[in-house]
């Protein structure tokens, strides 16, 4: 093989190379482009974490959409391990839903208790949770 044939070879493979990142990049944007998912999340400064049994928590919490096409929402809202409300909504792709809630606490509630959201989009779970404290006495 002499100078000016591997010349050509290199430059066939630098070619097909080149082709092939650049294919791969494109495919690569391109899904990114189409990613689809939800956010949960709670507003931190909403809800205080020492509270009594009785008491009433309110909190408020928010779903955004990031999904490509509208999409069917199921939230619990657990606290502890007790199911406490079953929630249904849709969103359209870039719409949010937020809302306040409010729990009242058991008195025979154990502290620490977690309340916990959960919410199921397709065939995707997302959870959020904060804890309550008792409230010193």
């Amino acid at each position: 093989m002499d100078d000016e044939e591997f010349e050509r070879i290199m430059m066939k493979s630098a070619i097909i190379a080149m082709v092939t990142g650049v294919i791969i990049a494109g495919y690569l944007v391109w899904m990114m482009s189409h990613e689809s998912y939800s956010a949960l999340y709670i507003y931190p400064d909403s809800y205080s974490n020492y509270v009594k049994p009785g008491d009433v928590v309110t909190f408020r919490y928010g779903v955004k959409s990031y999904e490509i096409h509208e999409t069917q929402y199921f939230l619990k809202i657990y606290l502890g391990n007790k199911l406490i409300k079953v929630k249904k909504f849709k969103l359209r792709p870039g719409d949010t839903w937020e809302e306040n809630e409010s729990v009242k606490l058991p008195k025979d509630i154990k502290f620490p208790t977690k309340v916990m959201l959960v919410l199921t989009a397709n065939n995707r779970t997302y959870e959020v949770h904060f804890w309550l404290k008792g409230k010193p006495q």
